[in-house]
């Protein structure tokens, strides 16, 4: 019997570890965490899978970078929404959380400039209650930790010890 996935959306490699590491440390015995750095990556993940959570960067190319070569496209400023509106519709279980480090984003939509908490409430407007909301990255030993971790808790998601 295969593991249930966490699933890692991060194209940003000192991030990624970070993130990896601090789920790696309260939940590697009950989960698979599997990390990808694009949409298109995601996708296949997401259908391979049994994924519980994913944790999604709004930043991310279209497609995963081949390393030592050009291509994968260019990160989109609102790119994780696209993962997040898949997830939406093509999924039944998953719960999603957005991970950033940017403080505003300009939307390919409207063009105009939202902080994280107007981000927060077009989303929650827009996805269902599997959404759970805009964390901001502020750090590899920043809040996040203690406010994702508590997130995960909050679901009922085993963790280990």
């Amino acid at each position: 019997m295969s593991k249930s996935v966490i699933l890692v959306v991060e194209d940003d490699e000192p991030k990624q570890r970070s993130i990896v590491g601090m789920l790696m440390e309260h939940f590697q015995n009950h989960f698979e965490i599997k990390v990808t750095e694009s949409l298109s990556g995601a996708i296949e993940v997401l259908t391979g899978n049994e994924v519980v959570f994913a944790i999604v960067d709004m930043s991310l190319p279209t497609y995963d970078f081949v390393k030592d070569k050009r291509g994968g496209g260019t990160p989109q400023g609102y790119g994780g929404a696209d993962i997040l509106r898949f997830i939406d519709s093509e999924t039944e279980e998953t719960r999603t959380l957005v991970l950033t480090q940017y403080e505003e984003f300009v939307l390919s939509k409207d063009g105009q400039l939202r902080d994280t908490r107007s981000l927060e409430a077009m989303l929650r407007e827009e996805l269902d209650d599997r959404f759970l909301g805009v964390v901001h990255y502020d750090g590899q030993h920043g809040a996040w930790r203690k406010t994702l971790l508590q997130v995960l808790i909050d679901l009922g998601i085993e963790r280990d010890g």
